[in-house]
């Protein structure tokens, strides 16, 4: 199954681990040893904290047709807060370069370029909280 995890896509395997529900954690037993987690769903994304890591999991998002990928705009994943900003409007990104960084749950995902362009909003300044998909950045594609 395919997931983006921390931002970064990856195919997740079944790893054999047993995860039984223990009040509000998952106690989880693998052959390593027998660890518990915390888990919260936040829209479409699950929050995990396990052995002291924190991951962001996600479906993987193609975009089709007028999609805000293909419209460049960036929208927060999840609330949190905004802890570097890279770009000033004016720039002219790639697809793919970083703009953002989002700290939540003290995980910090970089908020990447949807597409190339010049960067013609910015919403958002160091310090900033945001809200679960606010928009927080707005790439104008490059001309074809």
């Amino acid at each position: 199954m395919r997931r983006l995890v921390n931002g970064s896509e990856a195919e997740l395997a079944d790893s054999g681990a047993v995860v039984e529900p223990l009040g509000d954690r998952l106690l989880v037993r693998t052959p390593e040893g027998t660890h518990t987690a915390l888990v919260a769903k936040v829209g479409d994304q699950t929050l995990v904290s396990y052995r002291g890591r924190r991951f962001v999991v996600e479906p993987v998002r193609h975009s089709v047709g007028g999609g805000a990928a293909s419209s460049g705009e960036v929208h927060a994943p999840m609330p949190g807060q905004i802890t570097e900003v890279l770009v000033e409007v004016g720039a002219t990104v790639e697809a793919g370069d970083k703009l953002l960084v989002l700290e939540s749950m003290k995980t910090q995902q970089s908020l990447i370029a949807p597409v190339a362009g010049q960067v013609v909003r910015l919403a958002v300044s160091v310090g900033d909280q945001v809200q679960h998909d606010q928009m927080l950045a707005l790439v104008e594609p490059l001309a074809q």
